[in-house]
């Protein structure tokens, strides 16, 4: 039976429940909750309400479903980016991977990643100071943090700042693309980042392995040279549960 106007679903009201009793302690001893019939039981709702709450606190980052096991308090540790510190050239210069200081000895890889120089939309071209039409080089990769997928970033860089780069190749060396751009020239001095959450499409759903409907943040960088010209763009979408954001003024 749908609900009247202004009555909320009864499966946040089970959400918002459990939500407080996680936040109040109740289940920190064993760290897992009860089944799901037994949540149906103590609540008087259908399985169906019961799953619908605990996808809600799954796509928040608050519980995680073990296969045949049942649901457990989330052991996920946040990665935390940090923007000004992730981007202090120095990492360059020690050839450390900006990812080396969001994860701070976690387990991290880039999988699947490819590099091509296709014409890039129009609103990209306009981004890099580039004519309708144009081409860029792209590279796109998916990042996996401890064994789960974290987030899916696509490049574009003009082609007059990766030629002759390994920018254009799959293994762009020690301090990826900003210590190639340094030494080719072409240093990064400024930056902007526009971010925004909102739902994931089905294809970031099935490439991020999320939930139907789950938050995901979709983070533009664009980083340019000391005479403002813009030597790269990236886009990156992010799932919101995995990461906390840090903006230091």
């Amino acid at each position: 039976m749908p609900s009247k106007a202004g009555e909320p679903h009864k499966y946040r009201g089970v959400a918002d429940d459990l939500r407080g009793r996680i936040s109040a302690g109740d289940f920190d001893v064993e760290r897992k909750l009860p089944g799901e019939r037994h949540l149906r039981d103590h609540y008087g709702v259908s399985l169906m309400t019961v799953r619908q709450a605990l996808g809600v606190l799954r796509d928040e980052g608050l519980i995680e479903a073990r296969q045949g096991s049942g649901w457990f308090l989330a052991e996920w540790k946040p990665i935390v980016r940090n923007a000004l510190r992730r981007l202090y050239s120095e990492h360059w210069d020690e050839a450390r991977s900006m990812w080396d200081v969001d994860v701070e000895g976690r387990q991290w890889e880039v999988v699947d990643p490819q590099v091509d120089f296709p014409v890039v939309p129009d609103d990209v071209a306009r981004v890099l100071g580039l004519e309708s039409g144009a081409k860029a080089w792209r590279r796109d990769r998916k990042y996996v943090v401890d064994a789960v997928p974290v987030m899916r970033a696509t490049s574009y860089i003009p082609d007059e700042f990766a030629r002759d780069t390994r920018i254009t190749e799959i293994d762009t060396g020690e301090g990826g693309i900003y210590a190639r751009l340094e030494e080719a020239g072409h240093e990064p001095v400024a930056f902007r980042e526009q971010v925004r959450c909102r739902l994931a499409t089905p294809a970031e759903v099935d490439d991020l392995h999320l939930a139907a409907g789950a938050p995901v943040i979709e983070q533009h960088r664009v980083a340019s040279q000391e005479d403002g010209r813009v030597v790269e763009l990236n886009r990156m979408v992010l799932d919101a549960s995995r990461f906390l954001l840090v903006y230091d003024f």
